[in-house]
């Protein structure tokens, strides 16, 4: 069986899967009632009483025509799952986003273990009773934070704050990645915990690769940032412009650089059945182009958000086109090299990658059986995501962004003006961006079967947490860096302030 990249990575990436933590509880009585509401709680009651069988006879009634086949797929062999695995689910609350009328968050409690998770359903206005999305995604236990200070009086407190969390999520999760912080590109924590390999039982350690899944759409960002730096490109420029070769000539026309870096351009996904019938054939960006062509547009471009792995590829075959080089190797030489990044690449499945850990995904937030990722794996990465990194890399990364060792500081920061707002802060040319105590979190989240990783720069400060795991769909990664850069931005006053300030 393949499994897809979960849809919530696909549309709503690291600002809303933080919104899952951040957005206001509703009245209960007031989220219930509306459509997604009740469909939540059919949803809840089907899995509490009926058989897989049944389930999945009953599931596709709620989904409507706009729901991706394979989307729909996923989602009906989730809920069954979830019936084997839970025991049955308790609502534990409801939650919105204000900015996405009729968007409604479900958290549920298994009766089994405890495990929580989230129901995330999207009504479908044009056909009532229907959803149009629904994803469930595991959700880490509200306690494991309870005791985490507010702020700390200095780096060196760091690790008596992550430990016991770290511990708590290898004992309660089985939790398999590193964490490592740095401040002014001086590494200040660095732990490794689980195994790289379960069948060998090799251990993590500082050299372990790891999949980063979307962090790569930062790199593809700064590789177009620096052609437009070069002269060689505009941000306004469209894809007619530039790839003669896109098929859909009238939409080509419409999309511009500046709409594929924010998601705005109106391209899906092509994680759809024919790319994972014949995976082989997607190995360069240009051997999607026809593909992502032919699948269903998301809006018309310029008209709105919407998370696109589409968007980045089509950035991708724009960067060979303008550089004369081809992606993968226009990565290494500018984008990697210039920090040091060796440790940092795009592998294919038919490549031996010392040091890679191989990626492992439990089926469902309930189960508990770990499973290998080879079957849910592209061939090869793209330019949307897919590569491997190391900590180390990741934090040198951050460093040489901020140092002006990728772009200059005026390329820089036009990578972040006119944000498109998404989750609780906003999406910039690559890079996910909100605002913690005054200063900024920017970076980029990655997540997929057998993958989670994240690269959260506090920017003013300019200090940074990179935590990779060769786990997956889980947000221990991405929750844990978080928590770390909100309690730096509270603790770490601004670089420029004097030395003393910073090392209290």
């Amino acid at each position: 069986m393949t499994r897809r990249l979960p849809p919530i990575l696909s549309r709503y990436g690291l600002a809303s899967l933080l919104a899952l933590s951040s957005f206001a509880a509703v009245a209960a009585d007031e989220a219930m009632t509306t459509p997604a509401g009740k469909l939540g709680t059919a949803i809840v009651q089907h899995i509490n009483a009926d058989t897989a069988d049944q389930i999945r006879r009953w599931a596709p009634s709620i989904l409507s025509t706009a729901f991706d086949d394979a989307d729909q797929a996923d989602f009906i062999r989730s809920l069954v799952s979830t019936a084997r695995d839970s025991g049955g689910l308790d609502v534990v609350n409801t939650r919105a986003d204000e900015r996405q009328p009729g968007l409604v968050f479900l958290r549920v409690k298994g009766h089994r273990t405890g495990q929580q998770a989230m129901l995330v359903l999207t009504p479908d206005d044009a056909q009532p009773g229907k959803l149009k999305s629904a994803d469930l995604v595991g959700l880490e236990d509200p306690a494991l934070y309870a005791d985490w200070p507010k702020t700390i009086a200095s780096l060196k407190d760091l690790p008596q704050v992550i430990e016991p969390v770290l511990q708590q999520l290898v004992q309660r999760s089985d939790f398999s990645g590193c964490v490592s912080v740095s401040d002014a590109s001086k590494t200040v924590y660095d732990a490794c915990r689980g195994l790289a390999d379960r069948n060998q039982g090799t251990a993590n350690d500082h050299q372990t690769k790891f999949r980063i899944g979307s962090m790569n759409k930062m790199f593809t960002a700064v590789a177009i940032a620096q052609l437009v730096e070069a002269g060689k490109l505009k941000w306004d420029a469209t894809v007619a412009d530039l790839l003669p070769e896109y098929p859909d000539r009238a939409a080509a026309a419409k999309m511009t650089v500046w709409q594929l870096l924010h998601h705005t351009a109106g391209l899906g996904d092509f994680f759809v059945a024919e790319f994972f019938a014949h995976r082989e054939r997607f190995v360069d960006p240009a051997d999607y182009i026809e593909l992502i062509a032919r699948q269903p547009r998301t809006g018309e471009p310029g008209a709105g958000w919407s998370y696109s792995n589409a968007g980045y590829v089509v950035l991708g075959r724009i960067v060979e086109k303008v550089s004369g080089e081809g992606y993968f190797d226009y990565i290494q030489r500018h984008v990697f090299a210039p920090p040091g990044m060796d440790s940092s690449g795009f592998d294919s499945l038919e490549d031996v990658t010392p040091k890679l850990a191989v990626g492992y995904f439990r089926e469902g937030p309930f189960a508990s059986d770990w499973k290998a990722n080879w079957m849910t794996l592209p061939f090869k990465g793209s330019p949307a995501g897919g590569g491997f990194s190391t900590n180390a890399d990741l934090l040198r990364f951050a460093a040489a962004l901020q140092a002006g060792k990728l772009v200059n500081a005026q390329t820089l920061a036009r990578m972040f003006d006119d944000e498109v707002p998404a989750g609780p802060g906003g999406y910039a040319a690559g890079f996910g961006d909100r605002t913690s105590h005054g200063q900024h979190i920017r970076g980029h989240a990655g997540g997929a079967p057998g993958m989670s990783a994240d690269l959260a720069i506090v920017w003013e400060a300019k200090t940074a947490v990179a935590v990779t795991s060769n786990e997956g769909d889980s947000r221990a990664a991405l929750m844990l860096a978080e928590h770390i850069a909100d309690l730096l931005a509270a603790s770490m006053p601004p670089a420029n302030e004097p030395e003393a300030a910073r090392t209290k």
